[in-house]
């Protein structure tokens, strides 16, 4: 069941929020228990073999988290290393074993067989969810919880497929604040609103860029056209696929009242990688930067350590999206390109001059260039394969103005990339009215649109929620889902 199914939007989600405000009218922890109900249909829905495999993690999980909150000073450490291990091992076999078994047949000639192993559906954000939990357990930022809550909050069926990554901090003090099981109006027409235009950016704009990609990265030996432009869509089909996820998450959390964190800034306006990584898939980033780059060192042990930090984080986080050589390569060109930013920047800072805008228009260029470089590692089914696309781009393998692309496509193209480039994202459209807003990233419009519970609004919320559903048969699956 997708977010953008018939099923999910008129059925699932009606009943499930009927039902939280239902029983949240008369009892916290009966709508409490609802939801959890609700996302754990909602997860096994995908293939009921996922739903041991949930329950086992959550709560080996949970207990783990008691032991190191009240275990002895001494003990503390053991247990939180022996729970992470356990679950980094669980990651491993699921997602990992078979790629692990075909690389040593390719090294080593074997004909080792693959094992049929189930890989469960958003293993690696529900597992990152507790890991990060277990971590501040130790170092004291959690107390008690009661187990529904913590069900919950390592279930919630909005985030549970393709993120973002939670943080307790962020949902245990809304799960457990009793305005939140309260209808509000405000957080209807927010929510609503939020999950429509992130069901546009799926349907409209990412579902209609697949027929320019697929032939692409099917085709041997594409050439300059063609290598170019289905790059190039599979840059902006990738955003506002993972975009639009994150923003139907968004709402359909907040009809229940629940604020998930923010996941995208305009990522194709970052004017460094750094800068890239502020905007693209915030989370995950978070947690990269918390959770590994700092207890790795960080930049707390000279430039050296700094740049081997950088690298083992990204080349890790590539291989956290798949297992597959291309992710790894895909999380090195980031790990590449974050030193030779800061080498950049760590050369530029014994000059006094400062900055104009050309270099500033300059830097987003460069960085826009690097990062569709290395998605083309991230979409190509292997190494080859990319290697080939590239090689189309950089002219090797001919050049010709006669391609295959429906015309339409490039129409796609040109607005996906405006709408990118220039127009205002959701965050700053619907969400500047809260507080959790951050403001840390601004970037450039050339228009300022504010969302208010307007007739107009409505109006334009209902005309693309028509369009929606005209093209809601075809509906492609989530990208991030396979993560």
């Amino acid at each position: 069941m997708v977010f953008g199914s018939f099923s999910f939007i008129f059925i699932f989600l009606p009943i499930t929020v009927a039902g939280f405000f239902i029983l949240g009218s008369r009892n916290n922890r009966l709508a409490a228990v609802w939801l959890v109900l609700a996302s754990l249909f909602f997860y096994s829905w995908w293939d009921y073999r996922y739903l041991p495999i949930l329950l086992t993690s959550i709560t080996f999980n949970y207990l783990m988290c008691r032991h190191i909150i009240y275990a002895h000073e001494s003990q503390r450490k053991r247990w939180l290393t022996i729970s992470v291990i356990i679950n980094l091992i669980s990651l491993c076999y699921f997602k990992y074993v078979n790629f692990f078994i075909l690389s040593i047949n390719d090294v080593a000639g074997d004909n080792l067989p693959l094992l049929n192993i189930i890989l469960p559906i958003g293993i690696s954000f529900f597992t990152f969810t507790q890991i990060s939990l277990l971590v501040d357990a130790y170092n004291n930022k959690v107390k008690e919880m009661s187990f529904t809550n913590y069900v919950l909050f390592a279930s919630y069926f909005p985030y549970i497929v393709a993120g973002p990554i939670l943080h307790h901090k962020e949902m245990m003090p809304q799960f457990a604040d009793a305005a939140n099981y309260r209808i509000s109006a405000n957080n209807f027409a927010v929510g609503l609103a939020l999950f429509v235009f992130g069901l546009a950016k799926k349907l409209l704009i990412a579902d209609n860029l697949v027929f320019v990609v697929d032939p692409v990265f099917a085709n041997h030996n594409p050439q300059f056209i063609q290598a170019w432009v289905g790059l190039l869509a599979y840059t902006f089909q990738l955003y506002f696929d993972f975009s639009g996820y994150s923003d139907m998450a968004i709402g359909v959390s907040r009809l229940m009242g629940f604020q998930l964190p923010l996941n995208f800034n305009s990522p194709y306006k970052a004017a460094s990688i750094s800068d890239f990584w502020l905007r693209w898939h915030m989370s995950l980033s978070r947690f990269l930067r918390n959770y590994l780059y700092i207890p790795l060192g960080g930049n707390r042990h000279g430039l050296r350590k700094r740049y081997r930090n950088l690298m083992l984080t990204m080349l890790l986080g590539g291989l956290w999206h798949g297992a597959n050589w291309t992710f790894v390569i895909w999380g090195g060109l980031h790990g590449f390109y974050l030193c030779v930013q800061h080498g950049w920047q760590f050369l530029m800072s014994k000059r006094t001059k400062s900055a104009t805008p050309v270099f500033g228009f300059a830097y987003r260029v460069l960085t826009f260039f690097a990062v569709i470089i290395a998605w083309c590692f991230f979409r190509a089914p292997n190494v080859a394969s990319a290697l080939d696309v590239l090689a189309g781009m950089a002219g090797m393998n001919g050049v010709s103005f006669v391609t295959e692309i429906n015309p339409f496509g490039y129409v796609m193209l040109v607005i996906s990339a405006c709408i990118a480039f220039y127009m205002p994202n959701t965050n700053e459209i619907f969400l500047y009215i809260d507080s959790c807003y951050d403001k840390s990233c601004p970037s450039f419009s050339i228009y300022r649109l504010k969302w208010s519970p307007s007739l107009r609004w409505g109006l334009v919320t209902g005309l693309i929620f028509a369009l929606c559903i005209l093209s809601m048969e075809r509906t492609q699956d989530f990208i991030y889902a396979q993560f």
